[in-house]
């Protein structure tokens, strides 16, 4: 049995290479050529990639992205089979100990003398075009432990041996750890260079760069207080006392490294929290920092890191922006930014996007982080978890072929992803989609996807007037905010496509009001509106602390003109997973109109809101029926529910239950 890569094995790493534009095909036709004059049992034989480095096709960075980005990246036990340094035997029994133990498998093997360290090393160095260096006797400047502290070294087997203003050089006991890498390029915004050195080497230079414990610097590569523990999201970060950092010979150069670490450990802290937003507000002599968790904004005690983010402020402002790609020196107007980094989560590497928007006040500039986890981009209708009767409408709608879906509801009640979930519903192969976005959160492969940009004209109604030359069959608008987007969504819904598109309004009815005060006309709304969605999201209850309970008899009074007897009700009494709140990630409830007939005609002819409203009930799921629905599964609680829902959704749910009695409201024209 051979590990040497089979032909189809090249052929496949080569078409990702040539289909990520790194290398062309003729290039890989001449690395093919190569290897196939090596026999595979050849000790000369060569991967694809280390002949493809060697002719300077790519360098050794492109391998590791690719190798990585697609699960390919090489183990230690493969190359030393691969180099014939070991048999399949004692592979098989060194892992079987690594099993057990959980130990390294180049400790295992060196301990078990299976290999020696110079042979592991060369294999090393030759399969992955790493360099062999000896660092026994490298002079290694001592502030490098300021970028790679002590803790993540010695738990990586890293040693940092020189550092530029944009790459930092590490000596790796095992270099196919490429998480340690990635991890550190994030931490330091540095390139990471990699090279390998015996193991007696790598200790000695640990024990000359970090003496022992008591002597770590002190501005590491991270910070921390009591409560940190992410293990989730991989970030190694440690708190050590500040008293080196404020010597005055160290200060400027200190303060400006330390606000860096801080803004990295407060997004830290926002992904371990699956926070949606990071609030810094800068008040007089200090700044509050607040976490947007399951749409409630939440503080928490931060210990040492507060006194950080008290001391530099500026700083960490100062720094967003140099995130952001925003003027530093612009303190005045608002600024929008955003960048893009990375987390390692459970062995995967995880793109995270950050949306940045500064406002200035009276004691500062404030900033909002929006954070956008690519792990939690929106799929279809059916994983949004409604209820089946409402499921199946939805997706039964949103495979149209024309009209117009509007989803509706306040800010941040979850529209845009309902909206990107519909379009991924509609998705079939065949079809052409196009976006106008503002901005674009998540990239899907099957789109077209625009983004807005009024500053040069890129508006929602002059992308519509563009995509319609663009044959497609689904166009979808983010929002409909003036007269021409909503003008020209409903002459491309009469053109035979299918467009989806926002609005925003306290209900699904309320659709028909904002179009007509847009200035369309209600013959061409009824000739084009196909489906509204009005939708809200709620908290769902932490099932790690869920028990049932016994709601205030008033509220329940409130909701519902008998008690009802068909309910379990559970609620969270608060833990460590749902940060003491009951609570735990959110659930969206949703009513969906599709306007009958009747409707239509009272559309038509201006009939009065209420007249509707009444209509309506007989073409519509209502939000409240899905709202009891996820009562009676125990997804969420009435105390959730009342403070979510407007009363006007509650009133007109008691009043189809109880015989009808005067209707006071205002009679609003349509």
């Amino acid at each position: 049995m051979t590990t040497k890569q089979s032909p189809e094995e090249c052929l496949k790493l080569g078409l990702l290479l040539i289909d990520k534009g790194f290398i062309t095909s003729e290039q890989l036709h001449t690395a093919l050529n190569l290897q196939r004059a090596t026999p595979p049992n050849s000790p000369d034989y060569k991967y694809l990639g280390q002949i493809l480095v060697e002719q300077g096709y790519i360098d050794t960075q492109q391998l590791q992205f690719i190798m990585q980005k697609f699960n390919k990246k090489s183990r230690l036990g493969d190359i030393l089979r691969r180099c014939n340094a070991i048999t399949e035997h004692k592979l098989k029994i060194a892992l079987a100990e690594q099993q057990k133990t959980g130990e390294r498998l180049g400790t295992i093997l060196l301990k078990k003398g299976m290999v020696t360290d110079e042979t592991m090393r060369q294999a090393l160095s030759s399969q992955l075009n790493i360099p062999y260096v000896d660092i026994k006797r490298l002079n290694i400047d001592p502030n490098l432990t300021k970028i790679v502290n002590r803790d993540y070294a010695s738990k990586h087997k890293i040693i940092p041996i020189s550092m530029t203003d944009t790459s930092i050089t590490l000596a790796m006991d095992d270099p196919t750890e490429t998480e340690v890498t990635a991890e550190l390029e994030m931490f330091t915004r540095l390139k990471v260079n990699v090279v390998t050195s015996s193991q007696s080497a790598i200790k000695s230079a640990f024990n000359r760069l970090y003496p022992d414990e008591t002597q770590a610097g002190p501005d590491n590569a991270g910070l921390s207080d009591e409560n940190d523990s992410a293990p989730e999201i991989s970030f190694d970060l440690n708190d050590d006392s500040t008293e080196e950092l404020r010597k005055p010979q160290y200060v400027e150069a200190h303060e400006s490294k330390r606000a860096d670490l801080v803004v990295q450990k407060i997004l830290s802290w926002a992904l371990q929290k699956q926070a949606s937003d990071v609030h810094l507000e800068n008040m007089h002599h200090h700044m509050i920092v607040r976490f947007r968790i399951d749409g409630l904004l939440q503080e928490f005690e931060l210990g040492s890191l507060q006194n950080d983010i008290n001391r530099f402020h500026r700083e960490i402002v100062s720094r967003i922006k140099i995130l952001g790609k925003l003027d530093i020196a612009e303190r005045r107007l608002p600024q929008d930014g955003s960048f893009r980094s990375h987390i390692v989560r459970e062995g995967q590497k995880i793109n995270i996007d950050f949306r940045i928007s500064i406002i200035p006040s009276y004691y500062g500039e404030n900033i909002v982080i929006r954070i956008l986890d690519s792990q939690k981009a929106p799929s279809t209708i059916e994983n949004l978890r409604f209820s089946p009767k409402l499921t199946e409408k939805m997706t039964r709608l949103f495979q149209a072929n024309t009209g117009i879906i509007l989803v509706t509801g306040p800010t941040g009640s979850g529209k845009s992803t309902t909206l990107q979930s519909g379009l991924l519903t509609a998705y079939r192969p065949g079809l052409k989609i196009v976006t106008a976005e503002d901005p674009i959160e998540y990239v899907y492969d099957h789109f077209m996807q625009c983004e807005v940009n009024e500053k040069i004209g890129l508006t929602f109604a002059s992308y519509i007037r563009v995509f319609l030359r663009h044959d497609p069959e689904i166009i979808m608008i983010g929002e409909i905010r003036d007269s021409d987007t909503a003008e020209m969504a409903v002459r491309a819904a009469q053109t035979g496509h299918l467009v989806l598109s926002t609005l925003h309004t306290n209900d699904s009815l309320g659709a028909i009001s904002r179009l007509v005060g847009l200035g369309i006309e209600p013959s061409m709304i009824t000739s084009s509106l196909i489906g509204v969605i009005s939708q809200r999201l709620a908290r769902r209850v932490c099932e790690n602390c869920a028990e049932p309970y016994t709601p205030d008899p008033e509220l329940v009074n409130e909701f519902f003109p008998t008690p009802p007897t068909d309910i379990e009700w559970r609620r969270g009494i608060g833990c460590n997973e749902c940060n003491h709140t009951g609570y735990r990630d959110r659930i969206a409830i949703a009513e969906l109109w599709e306007p009958s007939y009747h409707d239509i005609l009272l559309i038509n002819k201006k009939a009065e809101l209420e007249e509707l409203r009444v209509s309506a009930r007989d073409s519509m799921i209502p939000l409240i029926e899905e709202a009891i629905i996820k009562l009676k599964t125990g997804e969420t609680t009435l105390d959730e529910l009342t403070r979510i829902i407007p009363f006007s959704f509650i009133k007109d749910y008691r009043e189809q239950l109880v015989p009808y009695r005067s209707f006071s409201a205002p009679k609003n024209k349509i």
